[in-house]
């Protein structure tokens, strides 16, 4: 019999160790239920290498598994030339294995919050009011702030060389994660806060899956982000609007996708989203799901959105990633002269820090949506009708219950009011 664990996928995070058996000119790849960073497996050794916080568990866990098939192996029976194995005699290895690997997996994985982070992240839905648990899987940008969250656990636990189960997720943790992401990693306040918020809602998903009664998590506190943001006055968006880019395609395109963000104070994530089946240009609105929020706002085709659909008469667009679109952002301010300085504040370890820097380098997607509220206002919209194009809810009670503009008196303000532009 040849055995040889190796690694499942190389280029993720965290990947699992898959076991390969064969014998007789029959070939077995099982998964052992060990999952580590790739770089933490030393193949020629056959091992976790020690910089794995959990390599004892881990090298304890594959031998057991290397125990058990050479175990069931030996007591396959052989045909008289000692190479001929039934079908029936497979098919006992196979089952024996499974039965062994999932028995001892789910006793060794209940407790191991790497491997469960990954189930949350494939298996977690929304919930809404009241707790609800609804049917919604998580969108792009969620899951790839989730398994940030996950990455930074790693290293945190691999750090501390800690054993990373859930009862250790506790007081002393959370002051601890909190330091060093404060402090090691260099992130703001308001990041962490947002590693604590996935924290938590990890172990609450976890509690409900009856994984850990560990309530310590229930009294993380989650820093308060005192950070300060930027919008554009009508002014500065016609600098962006009449900027001259003949010698950049790409700020162009940039530039066209700022505005139609601004004129519909979409976010970047439901801008990405449109098809030309979104767009009534008949009747002057853009229908397209949200993401965020279970609101259904109006978006009107405001007559400079107009303008901007002219020159895409397929209303097909290529998008950048919000990454890539918020460099390319800064570059197109500094191009449109938005250059005037600008106090940023934000907190990091609890402390306030200020900074002066150019309007163009706190450019990015959401100040478009952040502009589209404030130019509004300047051009005199109510904030009830502003508040029906983005979606946000009011606590008012006639706001919410009696005051109701219905869509064309919307879309008839707004186009009314961003004219003006």
């Amino acid at each position: 019999m040849r055995l040889t664990f190796y690694t499942d996928r190389k280029d993720a995070p965290i990947t699992a160790i898959m076991v390969n058996v064969a014998f007789a000119g029959q070939r077995f790849r099982f998964s052992t239920g060990v999952s580590i960073p790739p770089e933490h497996w030393n193949h020629d050794a056959q091992e976790v290498r020690k910089a794995d916080a959990n390599r004892a568990a881990h090298n304890k866990r594959l031998a057991a598994v290397q125990a058990e098939m050479r175990s069931a192996y030996n007591d396959i029976s052989f045909g008289a030339d000692g190479k001929v194995v039934s079908k029936d005699a497979l098919k006992l290895f196979t089952e024996r294995i499974k039965t062994f690997l999932d028995g001892s997996q789910n006793a060794l994985a209940k407790d191991d919050v790497q491997h469960q982070f990954e189930r949350f992240i494939r298996e977690y839905r929304k919930s809404h009011g009241g707790g609800l648990i609804t049917n919604e899987t998580l969108g792009t940008s969620t899951i790839n702030r989730y398994k940030l969250v996950q990455r930074r656990l790693r290293d945190f636990a691999l750090k501390e060389r800690l054993d990373l189960t859930f009862d250790a997720i506790d007081a002393r943790f959370y002051r601890a994660f909190v330091t060093w992401l404060s402090e090691d990693v260099g992130v703001k306040d308001s990041s962490v806060g947002n590693h604590i918020k996935v924290i938590k809602t990890f172990m609450r998903w976890a509690e409900d899956q009856g994984l850990h009664a560990n309530k310590a998590y229930v009294r993380f506190f989650k820093p308060e982000s005192i950070g300060d943001t930027i919008a554009l006055s009508s002014r500065e968006l016609r600098m962006i609007r009449d900027v001259d880019l003949s010698d950049s395609l790409k700020l162009q395109r940039v530039r066209d996708h700022f505005l139609m963000q601004t004129y519909t104070g979409l976010r970047y994530g439901d801008l990405i989203k449109l098809q030309p089946q979104h767009f009534d240009l008949a009747n002057g609105f853009i229908h397209v799901p949200i993401t965020k929020t279970d609101t259904r706002p109006i978006i009107p085709i405001s007559p400079p959105l107009r303008v901007l659909l002219a020159s895409y008469p397929s209303l097909l667009f290529e998008f950048n990633s919000s990454v890539k679109a918020n460099v390319y952002l800064k570059e197109l301010g500094k191009r449109a002269g938005l250059d005037s300085p600008v106090v940023i504040g934000y907190s990091k370890n609890g402390q306030r820090i200020e900074e002066t820097v150019p309007k163009y380098h706190e450019l990015t997607t959401h100040v478009a949506r952040r502009s589209f509220v404030t130019i509004s206002l300047e051009f005199g919209v109510q904030e009830s009708i502003i508040r029906h194009v983005t979606g946000h809810k009011t606590g008012d009670v006639l706001g919410k219950h009696y005051a109701k503009p219905n869509h064309d008196t919307v879309r008839d303000t707004i186009c009314e009011a961003w004219r003006k532009l």
